[in-house]
């Protein structure tokens, strides 16, 4: 496996390379074609969820505007700084890096939909602890603040105090209450982690498998967030990365019931 720091070269060339000191944008672009087959150890793969109603390959060399929301404001609870320039792409891959002052960065898909299943292959790299690398759904327009108006949010990756990214985290807050689930993964090597959310319940996912169920659901539209959240004090300091290879968004029939 790729060391940190190597990587964190590799990254910065790939960056380099392409010009981008920060994301490069490009105007009347269209989300990419969901024609990736899916990954057969994937929840979609394992449960046949079909074709994807909007998704995010990360193989292009930027990311458009009119399809991300990039956070550019102050950190989880007001510590450290969201910024863009924290956002890399390269080798068909997206990376979020988050410095030892705390300046990191964070984003949301801008489609929004209330019931339907959300899946994203994510690998970790050992880091500070004070790191927490999430993938969650929030209410429309981004998970920048700590609660939300309507007090849903799923968060179905989030790893605390975890330097070596071996525990990962369910969160499922409703307004009935918050329930959780933990489970033991090596996050340094690649995994699928995926929610599906419909009237009748939430159900969690590691590399298709459930790890999280639910009969409380969220019922507003939601936006899928990726964030890499800084918590001073709360774990070891330093550097973290969280790297995303891809994300892919499904339809759910309002009538459905989740899993």
């Amino acid at each position: 496996m790729i060391s940190r720091s190597h990587l964190r070269l590799a990254v910065l060339s790939a960056v380099a390379a392409m010009a981008l000191t920060t994301l490069s944008t490009a105007q009347g672009e269209t989300a990419p074609a969901c024609s990736a087959a899916p990954d057969p150890a994937s929840a979609a793969g394992v449960h046949g969820w079909g074709v994807p109603a909007w998704c995010a390959e990360f193989d292009d060399e930027y990311l458009d505007p009119s399809e991300w929301v990039f956070y550019d404001s102050p950190g989880h609870a007001g510590n450290g700084r969201r910024s863009s320039g924290q956002l890399y792409l390269g080798g068909g891959a997206l990376y979020l890096y988050g410095l030892a002052d705390g300046t990191t960065a964070g984003l949301a898909a801008r489609h929004v939909q209330p019931y339907g299943r959300w899946e994203v292959r994510v690998r970790l790299y050992p880091g500070a602890g004070s790191y927490h690398p999430v993938a969650l759904l929030w209410p429309q327009d981004g998970g920048g603040n700590v609660r939300s108006a309507t007090g849903e949010e799923i968060d179905f990756l989030e790893v605390i105090d975890d330097p070596e990214r071996q525990r990962p985290n369910f969160f499922l807050h409703t307004p009935q209450g918050q329930e959780q689930a933990h489970a033991n993964v090596d996050m340094t090597t690649w995994h699928t982690y995926a929610v599906e959310n419909g009237p009748g319940g939430v159900v969690g996912y590691i590399d298709g498998r459930e790890w999280f169920r639910s009969p409380n659901a969220t019922h507003s539209p939601m936006s899928v967030c990726l964030q890499l959240d800084w918590f001073p004090g709360q774990g070891s300091s330093g550097e973290a990365w969280m790297e995303v290879d891809w994300l892919r968004i499904y339809p759910m029939d309002a009538g459905a019931s989740a899993g």
